[in-house]
């Protein structure tokens, strides 16, 4: 799951959108961003955690 491909930006089509549909679009893309970065944050974590735990090693 650590390494799984983010999802992109919403599709925002070739017509034009009401406000409340960028709104949602928007919601949508606010949530693909911070489910991305906590993903790489926490692949970050685990290497740094092992990293650190092999150093500690004799």
């Amino acid at each position: 799951m650590l390494i799984e491909r983010c999802k992109g930006p919403v599709d925002l089509g070739d017509k034009a959108l009401t406000q409340a549909q960028l709104e949602k679009l928007w919601i949508t893309d606010r949530e693909r961003l911070l489910t991305c970065i906590r993903r790489h944050l926490a692949l970050v974590g685990f290497y740094a955690d092992r990293d650190a735990a092999l150093e500690r090693k004799p």
